[in-house]
This record gives C-alpha cells, structure tokens and sequence, in this order.
C-alpha cells in the first residue's frame, strides 16, 4: 500500500501542475486549480484504504451493484418509452426504417456480437479495450468537474450599488399562455425597479391569452402588442423593436420574477463591453419527485456551469426565462433568429462573436414552471438539446478561430466537448460497459451460467474479501489466479442461469463510482451554499439524480442529437401549463 500512495501523490503532482497550467488564467484560478487537485488527491487515498477493507468492501459492492442494476433498467427503459412516446411529440416522426431508437439498439446489438466474439476468440483484448473506455470517461468526468468547479469556486459577484436608474424594458412573447399569462404580468408590475415599462406580445394565441392580458393590463403599465404567429423568436423581436429602453430584459410567460430581481442586474451595464447578463433561473413548482429532481439539476448542473463560465464573463447561454441585454447590442448583432429552436442559445453566440462579455447574476432571480411529467420533460429538452446542436453547427466557424480569442479557442470548444463528445462517449461507455456485465460468457458479469449441485455449491453474494487480494497476488480484472484455479477444477455436472452480484467485479470500478457519488454529493452541498434563495432538503434527492435522473436526461439528450443528425423535421414542442406556484 505504501508504494501505491507513493504513485498516487506522484500522479496528483503531475496532474496539478499540468491542469494548474491550462488552467491558469490568474492566480486565483491558480491556487484554486491546485488545491482542488490535491484534495482529490487524499480523497482518493482514503477511498482506496476505506474500499480495499474487509469489512467496508462489502458496502460500497452492494451500492455499485445497485446502482449498476438501476442504470441499466433506467437506460432501456428510456429507450422504450421514448419509441412509444416520440409520437406524441410536436414534431413528425421521419418516414424511415432508421429511426434514433432503432439506430442505438443497432449499436447495442453491435456490442453485443463484437463483445461476445472478443469473449471467445481475445478475451484479453475485450478487458483491454473496456478499461480503456472507462479510464478515458473517468478522465473526461474528471476534467469537467474540475474545471466547472476550480472556476466555480474562482468567480466572485462584484456586488456594487445602482449608481444610475435607466429605463428598463420587459419583453414578455405569449402563445396560448392563458394559465399563467396573469401571474406573470402581476409579478412584472409589482417589480420594486422603477423607471420600466412592460410589454406583452401576444403571439397569435388561439385560447384566452389576449382575453386575459387585456384584462390585466387595465389600469396598469403594461403595453400590450398582438400579432400574427410567427414563433417565439418574432414575438421577441417585435417587443424588442417597440421599446424604449437602453437595457432590455426578455423573460418566458411562465417566468414569475422576485420583486427585487432587476436592481442586480444594472451595475453590470456599467461597463461597456458587457451586452448581457443571465439571471438564476429556479423550478418554481417543487410539488412533484420530477419536479424537484429538475431543480436540483438547475442548481448544481445549470448554476454551477453558469457561475463557471461566468469567471471568464462568456455566458454560453443567456437564459430565456431572464436575460438583460443592452438594447444597442442587440440592434447591431440582428436580434434573435428563427433558424434554430434554441434562440437563446444562438443570440448569445452572437454576442460573443461580436467580442463582448456576457456574466450572471445570481440574485436576479426567476422562477420558471418545469415540466410535470415525463412526457413534458421530454419535449422540453428535445428542444434544448436539437436547437443547442443546430446553434453550435450555425456558428461552427468559432471553432479555434483566433479572431474569437477566448470564445473561438475555450469557450466554443468546451461547449463542444460538453455537450457533444462527453455526453456521446460517456453514453457509449456506459452501454458497454453494461452489455459486458450481462455477457454470461464474460468474467465481469452481473449473472452467468454456473455448476450448481453436490459436490459443488457457488458462492452467492458479494466476496468478503476483495479481489485480488488473495496469496495469488495477480488479478484477471477482479479475479485472483488462485481463485480461479479453484473455479476451474470445480466439477460442473450442470448448468443453470443463477444471479451471481458480479463476482469479477473491478475494485476500480468500485473506486471511481464511489469517489464520484462522493463529489457530486460535494458540488451539490457547495451549489445550494452558494446560491441565493435555496434550500437545503434538495439534497436528500442526489442519489436518485445520480441513479435513475440523470440516466434518464442523458439518453433523451443523445436521442434528440441523433435526430438531428439524421434530420429529422422538427416543430416548436410546448408542454402543459398548471400554473407556477412558488416552492
């Protein structure tokens, strides 16, 4: 154990310095970078010492397995509902043979074939290339925790007083809102900031939307437009024409804005090359296990990559429920666009292209109606996920582009790498690593064939004394030599399928879930800490995050990209109102 704790500092020295150098866009960041790394470092030390224990090993096997378990039934059953549900979805399924769900359990059935075929023919490779594809997830898992949490941690609100009072904007677009189209305005006009002005686009609407927004604005300081349908995007372009003030705020009709959620946003205007600043956006209605699973994932994946991003003042997306921008800005770059479904994402890439800094404010505060069902939540990021990959193939030209600075050579690429590459690979990881835990001819199997009978009886449940560990002392992925000896001389008078809890099990596998669950246990803890208005008992939901939502989330994320590879027609999709209430 002492020569591995020697590797291990070893290691961690190495790695700090060489992520403290990429890293290092200023002393904070520096010294950020540094400590983060090292404390991950003891960190894993202790797991190592903790997990290799006797009587620990057993705990933290059951909760791998579990959650291994939970995984898989969590990503097939995704794959599923998503073939049934997909027809109910705005936009037309494409009139081909090869559908998204189709296509990926054409590379399941892939895996399959070729892990079987390496099972019998290059065993050793098939082991080979399975660490392979789990150290580089690991590795990529890792770089991105870093980096979202080492520049997290680095950003700091510069907190500052309204030295001025501009005439401020509220663009609010409405389609077919009439559920939630009251609260709203309501909350706009009761704003503690003043001077405003508040503009409602009724965008075409075939319900009671107009009916009720004529109704609220009587008496009221609300300018209330009405047009032909045309899309959200033209809803907010003609609102955004119509105003007269230097600073425009555009929210969703859903949105229910804190009192005090404007006077924050001001200062930043204070500095002229800062064209918008994103608002901390919050799941208002936490009635439901969805519901609130969704702002868990607001406030420690959304935020925190928001806060990171923030260090270096490049928002990557200014939020449609509450966005400020500097009305000239948004003149010179063309406002918002209709050729993708992710407007928001799109206009803030023109922002930066154009070169200026985009930051947040986490005391301007929105709370957002999430959806309620799975249906609804599946429409939803079906259009995150397909207008966000049309918004990146729009502005591909930032890609290293040295015009772009900062934006064209980090910025761009990690949204790349974010929301493509890590998602994808780590997708793919996970389906073979699960296809080699069900391979019943596999070593690392959660059940396969084995003797059952007099005078052989296998062992059930997990080992007591981890592999590996034995007087053999070499492993094969989990199995000591002299283990599997003994397997090998057992009598086999016959077969039967019997669950067997993964004898092979890795304890690297074991290690890095664990020491994962641990920090994104961390982040969340440090993500409600650090935000505004937040409540603590969103914690005691980060085990089911971690094992049923975010494999849920992931697969409909590569589904809807695959769609968009393949092309598929694509119409605005819109969920069911119930009306905000406020957690």
């Amino acid at each position: 154990m002492q020569h591995s704790r020697a590797t291990y500092i070893i290691i961690g020295i190495i790695v700090s310095i060489i992520v403290i150098v990429l890293l290092g866009y200023s002393d904070i960041l520096w010294l950020t970078g540094y400590y983060i790394i090292n404390g991950i470092l003891l960190v894993s030390i202790f797991l190592v010492d903790l997990i290799t224990n006797p009587y620990i090993y057993p705990i933290f096997y059951w909760i791998t397995y579990f959650s291994a378990i939970i995984g898989v039934t969590t990503v097939f059953g995704t794959l599923l509902w998503y073939f049934k549900a997909r027809k109910k979805f705005s936009s037309p399924v494409k009139k081909s043979k090869l559908s998204a769900v189709n296509l990926i359990f054409i590379v399941i059935i892939g895996v399959i074939i070729s892990q079987l075929v390496l099972s019998i023919f290059q065993r050793e490779l098939l082991y080979q290339i399975s660490y392979v594809l789990f150290l580089v997830s690991v590795i990529f898992l890792g770089i991105r925790s870093i980096v979202n949490i080492s520049t997290s941690l680095a950003y700091r609100t510069k907190t500052k007083e309204l030295e001025s009072r501009p005439l401020v904007s509220i663009v609010l677009p409405a389609y077919n809102e009439e559920k939630v189209i009251k609260k709203s305005l309501d909350a706009l006009v009761n704003l503690a900031y003043i001077p405003k002005e508040i503009i409602c686009v009724n965008d075409g609407s075939t319900d009671n939307t107009l009916k009720i927004a004529q109704e609220t604005a009587t008496n009221k300081t609300i300018k209330l437009l009405s047009k032909s349908n045309g899309g959200k995007w033209s809803a907010l372009n003609h609102g955004i024409k119509a105003a007269k003030g230097t600073i425009i705020i555009c929210i969703d009709a859903d949105t229910i804005l804190d009192q005090n959620a404007i006077e924050p946003l001001i200062p930043h205007f204070d500095d002229p090359k800062v064209a918008a600043v994103a608002g901390n956006i919050k799941v208002g209605n936490r009635k439901k296990l969805l519901t609130k699973l969704q702002a868990l994932e607001y406030v420690s994946g959304l935020n925190i990559q928001k806060r990171s991003e923030a260090y270096f003042s490049k928002i990557t997306v200014v939020p449609g429920p509450l966005g400020a921008f500097r009305a000239s800005v948004l003149e010179s770059v063309g406002l918002y666009s209709g050729d993708t479904f992710a407007e928001d994402a799109d206009l803030t890439l023109k922002i930066l292209k154009a070169g200026y800094k985009i930051t947040y404010e986490k005391r301007a505060i929105g709370y957002t109606e999430a959806p309620g069902t799975i249906l609804d939540l599946g429409k939803q990021r079906y259009r995150w996920y397909r207008g966000i990959l049309q918004s990146l193939i729009k502005h591909k030209n930032l890609l290293f582009n040295p015009r772009y600075g900062v934006t064209g050579f980090f910025i761009f690429p990690w949204m790349i790498f974010n929301g493509l590459i890590f998602s994808g690979f780590t997708f793919f990881t996970l389906l073979w690593l699960f296809v080699l835990m069900f391979n019943p001819i596999s070593g690392f199997v959660v059940y396969r064939p084995n003797p059952r009978g007099p005078p052989f009886e296998p062992p059930r449940g997990p080992p007591f004394e981890p592999p590996g560990r034995g007087p053999g002392g070499s492993m094969f992925f989990g199995f000591s030599e002299e283990t599997l000896n003994q397997i090998s001389a057992q009598p086999k008078p016959e077969l039967v399928i019997q669950i067997d809890f993964f004898q092979a099990i890795p304890l690297i596998y074991i290690f890095w879930f664990v020491f994962f669950l641990i920090l994104e246990i961390c982040v969340i803890v440090y993500a409600v800490t650090v935000d505004v208005k937040e409540k603590y008992k969103l914690i005691v939901y980060i085990f089911l995050y971690k094992l049923f939502y975010g494999y849920l989330i992931d697969t409909i994320r590569i589904l809807s990209q695959v769609e968009q590879y393949l092309r598929y027609p694509m119409k605005w999709e819109t969920a069911t109102r119930s009306g905000v209430t406020l957690h």
